[in-house]
Formats: C-alpha cells, structure tokens, sequence
C-alpha cells in the first residue's frame, strides 16, 4: 500500500518498507517508528468513512452533529445516490496544484 502524495509503501502489517527518494531523508534505514499508525475508531455515515487516531473522540454522529444535512445534500443529490469510481483518477491542470483542492 503506497500513498499516492509521498509514495512511502507499507505491508499489509503497516511496516514500512520503501521511502522513495530516501536521499532525502539521509539515506536513513527504514525505521519501525515510521509504521503506519493505527487507526483507533473507524465508522461511516452513507457510505463515507471516518477514522481518528483519538481512542476518546466521541461517536461519529454526534462528531458530525448538524454537518450530516450538508453531507445529505451532498450525497443525496440524485435519485440513484452517489457512485464511486473505482481506480486512480488523474488530472493534467494548468495551475497552482492547491487551486483545485481549495476551491
């Protein structure tokens, strides 16, 4: 499993096991302290997932509160509800790589 940001990977017990460009983090060895953090809650609300690493966070609902309408409306928005599509979706924009996600 890689992140698709920095393209550490990790087994399927959350070790680490490459760093690309590990120059740049002076060719340090793969450290046990880099392993994936566990995930201490994880819930969903219409098909949406949620996790925190606080095993004291409230419940998800009550996390969520007033913010389930906007999530509703969101989601909700059609007839046949909200489909994923499966993959890694890549886009070529000519602009600030923050302008996209900001706005």
């Amino acid at each position: 499993y890689a992140c698709r940001y920095h393209g550490w990977a990790y087994n399927r017990r959350g070790a680490i096991v490459d760093v690309p460009f590990g120059e740049m983090y002076g060719n340090a060895p793969l450290d046990a302290d880099w392993a994936a953090v566990p995930i201490a809650q994880v819930d969903s609300y219409k098909g949406l997932i949620f996790g925190t690493f606080d095993a004291a966070a409230p419940p998800l609902a009550d996390y969520l509160g007033n913010m389930t309408y906007y999530l509703d409306v969101l989601v909700d928005r059609r007839e046949g509800g909200t489909e994923l599509v499966d993959g890694v979706h890549k886009w070529i924009i000519d602009c600030n790589w923050k302008a996209p996600a900001e706005h």
